[in-house]
């Protein structure tokens, strides 16, 4: 790869040099930067670790069946995982990016306790193996504002679907999937690397059910579950 890149920038030398004494100094200058910053490829390849703000807010419960308590109305506060991802470009500045990622929501024990105290007994045990694991798989249209230079950056927007999975006693959550709004900026080095930075808001719904064993009663009680999340993460690339 060093020895196919230094024949490259040899022939891109050596076609700046020979326009050099046809044009102006203005078009030298453009030539080099147009030159410099040209991709050799129209892949990219990104491995991103990445937080997980979400408000997990619950809808749908059902009345509480005891007295005095209010419903309950977050499970989760964060999250955290990594993902990679693969951005294939159509144009200079059209883009489609698909990833694959892996994490884990926290569940708040508190959440947990309240909805026992609205509809189970008391003193549950909570176990500790609570957390809900999730596969994200995200397809995106992007729209590349600065193809060229070592600071590029772009928007999208596109589709995502979840595997949401926990090994808890007191629940169990089904996946879902949702629009998902895209935004981030790559810097560029010279060695076919890049860093990248990448927020995306996700609008994602699931189903959680909270079992009869856990809340010591006959019936389950189930709950929607509006996850949302606005993933922040960084990571690294490669160009192709």
């Amino acid at each position: 790869m060093k020895i196919l890149k230094s024949l490259v920038v040899a022939f891109v030398i050596a076609i700046s040099s020979s326009a050099f004494a046809s044009k102006s100094i203005d078009d030298k200058s453009d030539d080099y930067y147009a030159n410099y910053y040209e991709d050799e490829g129209s892949l990219l390849f990104k491995i991103r670790g990445f937080y997980a703000s979400t408000n997990s807010k619950m809808s749908g419960l059902p009345a509480v069946t005891n007295t005095g308590v209010s419903k309950p109305s977050k499970l989760a506060d964060n999250g955290y995982g990594f993902d990679t991802a693969m951005t294939i470009f159509v144009t200079d500045n059209i883009a489609a990016e698909v990833s694959l990622g892996l994490g884990f929501y926290k569940t708040k024990s508190s959440a947990l306790s309240s909805v026992a105290a609205a509809y189970g007994g008391s003193n549950p045990a909570l176990g500790k193996r609570n957390q809900v694991y999730m596969v994200p798989v995200t397809f995106t249209a992007q729209y590349h504002i600065a193809p060229f230079g070592a600071i590029r950056p772009y928007v999208g927007g596109g589709l995502n679907g979840t595997y949401m999975y926990t090994r808890s006693n007191a629940m169990k959550v089904s996946s879902g999937f949702g629009p998902v709004l895209q935004a981030g900026i790559d810097f560029i080095a010279k060695d076919d690397t890049l860093f990248t930075f990448d927020i995306r808001q996700y609008f994602l719904k699931s189903k959680v059910t909270f079992k009869k064993g856990f809340l010591g009663t006959n019936n389950d009680v189930k709950s929607k579950v509006a996850w949302n999340p606005l993933v922040i993460s960084a990571g690294i690339g490669f160009k192709f």
